[in-house]
């Protein structure tokens, strides 16, 4: 994470790393070695940023972590009842449910 956007360093299959950073698609970078690729790849969200800024456009803001959804009021209480009967609260479930959803089955 750099200024709140997460990094992604995978290898190349030539030997160096690619970084990429999902919340800003148009910045694709590298390196040699992967503490090249994030040292690269942190230098481009800051230029990214500073170009924004000085041409006055909006910058992308990282993910808070943070949405509303809406549900039915039923599905509401089944979600509550199945929180109350493992001992989590509603939050917890509704992280785990979505992650394996995307199949993560870690949060964070």
């Amino acid at each position: 994470m750099h200024k709140g956007f997460e990094i992604i360093i995978e290898p190349n299959g030539e030997g160096g790393f690619y970084a990429r950073i999902p919340g800003i698609p148009s910045i694709f970078t590298g390196g040699l070695t992967e503490l090249e690729a994030l040292k690269n790849a942190k230098a481009a969200i800051k230029q990214y940023i500073e170009v924004c800024e000085a041409d006055g456009l909006p910058a992308p803001q990282p993910k808070s972590g943070k949405f509303n959804v809406r549900v039915p009021k039923n599905l509401h209480r089944e979600l509550a009842r199945k929180a109350a009967e493992e001992g989590v609260s509603l939050n917890q479930l509704v992280v785990y449910i979505l992650g394996r959803g995307i199949g993560k089955t870690k949060a964070g």
